[in-house]
């Protein structure tokens, strides 16, 4: 071998000699000359093979393959295996990196723990196929990152659990009762995929990519979706108890009916998101996002809430008890029959929202601005309004029996019909408020 190289890429050792004698005109030691030059053929040499042997199939593993579909714990690197016909084919821990595998037919193919990093799997049927703990991330070759491609792959059914898929490409893929529990799919592309019924349970999506995406009945709880990308996906019945969204874009997301109890999505896009009958209870949702988001008949109990923005929202019915709303936005919201017994909405922002029928027995509404809202009939028994600003607002035939109304603003508030008995009126301004038919017997700090 080592005679072929010479003679195909250099110079005779006393050929060369010559040659550089003649061309500089120097005299040099011949035995030097010798000594560099076999230096140079043994490190080409061994160059050559090392590339050889990293970045090439095992002709006998690849024989094999063709020969009898199976080759477990083979080297296959590179292989080019495109459109190849690898039903129910044993590639158990094989390895696959770069493979050009498009197309490839891989139905209820064995690649557990198979080393496929890097490879190319674009349009590839992979239904039912086994990828536990299979290596699906990015390589490095010739100085890149070569991500691997399962774009428009077909996966339903497939079994990636505790897979890494680390940035690989997705998109478009069809991923349909797939399983993925504990898979690690961080900044993985899957915009457009279809993970109807898939198992995302404790699986790791943080900074990943699932723009309109097909959830739709998946199980995400316990996942890792911080900073995922949602926007317009369908997460409808999808069960996410204890999932992490936090900083999640859900802008446009579907998650009617979805079950997201003790969820943890601090900061996250929620506006113009449905949110019908989704059950959020004990979440922690402070800081999120629900501009004009509909969250009619929603379960928010005991849900922390503080410095929310629900401008616009639609919480009709919703069940809003002990929530914690401090300092919340919901200017405009529509909150008319929605159920709030101990919320807290100390500071919070609610002008012209519509509570009515709305009941806010024993909530505290401290320093909270109500101007121009609407609580027709609303239930305010023992609520806390302590300095709260209810300019302008209407509160006919509001039972607010023994609230606490010291130091509010009641300036031209309708509160015709309203029950005040045993109220603390103490410093309360009624300037211009219509009191008509009022019931005011026991009301406490009232100038007669």
């Amino acid at each position: 071998m080592l005679m072929d190289y010479r003679r195909k890429f250099c110079l005779a050792p006393k050929a060369l000699v010559k040659s550089v004698h003649n061309t500089t005109g120097t005299k040099i030691n011949s035995r030097f000359a010798l000594k560099a030059l076999s230096l140079f053929l043994f490190t080409s040499l061994i160059v050559h093979s090392e590339t050889r042997a990293t970045y090439a199939a095992n002709p006998k593993h690849l024989e094999q393959l063709r020969t009898t579909n199976a080759c477990p714990g083979c080297d296959l690197t590179d292989a080019p295996l495109e459109g190849i016909n690898l039903h129910s084919s044993n590639l158990r821990g094989a390895n696959l990196d770069g493979a050009q595998l498009r197309g490839a037919n891989l139905t209820e193919a064995n690649l557990h723990a198979a080393q496929l990093r890097g490879v190319q799997l674009g349009g590839a049927d992979l239904r039912k196929a086994v990828l536990r703990e299979a290596k699906l991330g990015s390589r490095q070759q010739n100085n890149q990152e070569v991500v691997t491609n399962l774009q428009e792959a077909k996966l339903q059914g497939a079994d990636l659990s505790a897979a890494d898929l680390t940035k690989a490409q997705l998109s478009r893929a069809n991923l349909e009762s797939a399983k993925l529990n504990y898979a690690t799919l961080a900044a993985a592309n899957l915009e457009g995929a279809n993970l109807i019924q898939s198992n995302l349970g404790a699986a790791n999506l943080t900074g990943a990519n699932l723009k309109s995406a097909q959830l739709k009945m998946a199980t995400i709880t316990g996942a890792n979706l911080t900073g995922v990308n949602l926007n317009g996906a369908n997460l409808d019945n999808a069960n996410g108890d204890g999932v992490n969204l936090s900083g999640a874009d859900l802008t446009d997301a579907d998650l009617s009916q979805t079950s997201l109890t003790r969820a943890v999505m601090k900061a996250a896009k929620l506006n113009n998101a449905t949110l019908l009958y989704a059950n959020l209870t004990s979440a922690d949702l402070s800081g999120s996002d629900f501009r004009n988001a509909i969250l009619k008949g929603a379960g928010l109990n005991r849900a922390n809430l503080s410095g929310a923005n629900f401008e616009g929202a639609d919480l009709r019915t919703a069940k809003l008890a002990s929530a914690n709303l401090t300092q919340a936005k919901l200017t405009q919201a529509k909150l008319s029959s929605a159920y709030l017994h101990g919320a807290n909405l100390t500071g919070a922002n609610l002008d012209g929202v519509d509570l009515r029928q709305a009941l806010l027995r024993t909530a505290n509404l401290t320093n909270a601005s109500l101007i121009g809202a609407t609580l027709e009939s609303a239930n305010l028994i023992e609520t806390q309004l302590n300095s709260a600003n209810l300019t302008y607002t209407n509160l006919r035939q509001c039972d607010l029996r023994g609230a606490n109304l010291t130091g509010a603003n009641l300036s031209y508030a309708n509160l015709s019909q309203a029950d005040l008995r045993l109220a603390s009126l103490v410093d309360v301004n009624l300037k211009e408020a219509n009191l008509d038919d009022a019931k005011l017997a026991g009301a406490i700090g009232l100038s007669q």
